[in-house]
């Protein structure tokens, strides 16, 4: 191992224990995690800014996950919807939600600066039992220790408090060096431990200041039960996000959450689509319940979105879904998958950053190569003018200072396109079981890595070092580097 790579994990162990050490020490004034905890399904932060955070809660019935209900794990072709009579709470991993109240409190690390709790806020079935926190005012590049509590009712006693930890962002004009992490495809009926997924404790090793999550977070139509209902699709993200490595690592790594076809209706899916399957649940269905068990953008603002981390930093996170034009009708220059009020934000946007490096994660691919039987990106045949065209515009205006990372391929690549430069980079599905081979032929233009097994991408920026200013790694599913290229600092 190289000096920086020593330095690096050093400073990563260094931190994670510092931080968990605070998170949990002061037990009197944070309150103790207890038998009587109603979080079975976690919390989640998201939407890290230099002042602000989202706490994702929910209160639960029972203290713990269903792990010996009705074990409904088929893949399809084999996958059925939930049948008259069957009850989802009563199915293998089931968290049904209860009625009561949720607060959270949050102090800096340092014990420098004001200590904030919220009010009591009542939940119930409209919102699954959820409410996602807002939290203003805080500092920036500040660690955080934050506390969960729940009770049953106005008047009860709490019921025992969930620890979390994060740290907010760097103001846009300090040099900082950030960690963060990619990952998506994460399929229930492929688990790798009985526990969850490895690549859980694998990011919280990495130690990254964020992870993304761009896409297939849950599965709605490839296992079972095939989601017919907003009661079913919420259990698909009661049962995932249960799992013990994910309450784990999501109580202590922030993320920002993307939504892909697989859960937010069905395969290649777009708006107004009507797939019989899942009558009488809807594409609009799914929308309206990701915001509900993601840390999300408030409602009325658009999922599509961009956030800076520092001097040198900034990733833009644009929506795949809920714009895109039928993947079925013919392609023209009028056919997006973005739409136009989109197309424009993201032009115009990434033209004024003046970040040095320049990170767009898409769900889908835009470089590619696909599979020759897909018809749903920009590296399809369905979507390829406005494939074509955007990766002009790419090099026409910041060519060098933008590189794109996608989910939703089932293996692991980093390409290069031949005709304009463009890097892209794919993390690969969560479990070395869900990994397919991409169709064989071109890619051999495109591919400077290739590998159909699990895992994620890490990214590190380091401000100090002009060589290897921003280093991006496949890691295995373990978090052993399987792949790292090194890009130089742009001239500004």
């Amino acid at each position: 191992m190289d000096s920086h790579a020593q330095a690096r994990d050093r400073i990563a162990r260094l931190s994670r224990r510092d931080m968990l050490a605070a998170t949990f020490a002061s037990a009197n004034l944070w309150g103790k995690e207890s038998d009587g905890l109603r979080q079975a399904t976690g919390l989640k932060i998201g939407e890290i800014t230099p002042t602000s955070a989202v706490i994702w809660t929910r209160r639960s019935q029972a203290i713990a996950r269903l792990d010996a209900g009705i074990r409904r794990k088929g893949h399809a072709p084999n996958a059925t919807p939930v049948k008259p009579g069957e009850n989802v709470d009563t199915f293998e991993g089931a968290c049904p939600g209860g009625p009561g109240l949720i607060r959270v409190s949050a102090e800096p690390v340092s014990g420098r600066g004001k200590r904030m709790r919220t009010g009591w806020v009542e939940v119930g079935p409209q919102t699954d039992f959820a409410h996602a926190f807002r939290l203003q005012g805080l500092q920036p590049e500040s660690a955080y220790r934050l506390s969960v509590e729940t009770r049953a009712s106005r008047g009860k006693p709490e019921e025992g408090a969930l620890a979390g930890s994060f740290r907010t962002a760097p103001e846009s004009g300090k040099s900082a060096m950030v960690r963060f992490a990619l990952s998506s495809c994460q399929i229930y009926c492929r688990t790798d431990r009985p526990d969850g997924y490895h690549i859980y404790p694998s990011i919280q090793k990495f130690a990254p200041h964020f992870l993304l999550s761009c896409g297939d977070n849950v599965y709605y139509d490839s296992e079972d039960p095939v989601v017919n209902s907003i009661a079913a699709a919420r259990y698909h993200w009661q049962r995932m996000y249960s799992l013990p490595t994910l309450v784990d690592c999501l109580r202590e790594v922030p993320g920002y959450w993307q939504k892909d076809d697989h859960d937010v209706y069905t395969d290649d899916g777009w708006p107004g689509r009507v797939e019989p399957k899942h009558g009488p649940f809807t594409f609009e269905n799914g929308q309206t319940i990701f915001r509900q068990q993601v840390p999300s953008p408030a409602i009325g603002k658009p999922m599509f979105r961009t956030f800076r981390w520092g001097r040198d930093l900034e990733i833009w996170l644009p929506d795949s879904r809920d714009y895109r034009s039928p993947n079925d009708a013919p392609d023209s220059p009028e056919k997006s998958i973005w739409g136009a009020e989109q197309k424009n934000w993201l032009k115009q946007s990434i033209t004024n950053s003046t970040a040095a490096w320049k990170i767009m994660v898409n769900p889908n691919p835009i470089v590619g190569p696909d599979h020759a039987r897909k018809n749903d990106n920009h590296s399809n045949p369905a979507f390829a003018t406005e494939g074509r065209e955007f990766r002009q515009w790419l090099k026409d205006n910041v060519a060098g200072r933008v590189i794109v990372m996608n989910g939703d391929r089932h293996w692991q690549y980093h390409s290069v396109d031949p005709g304009t430069g463009l890097h892209e980079w794919s993390c690969g599905p969560a479990s070395d079981e869900h990994a397919v081979p991409p169709s064989r032929g071109e890619e051999k233009q495109y591919h400077r890595f290739l590998r159909v097994k699990g895992g994620f991408i890490t990214v590190q920026l380091n401000p100090g070092d002009a060589a290897a200013n921003l280093v991006f790694e496949h890691r295995d599913v373990h978090g052993v580097v399987m792949y790292q290229h090194a890009y130089r600092r742009p001239a500004v």
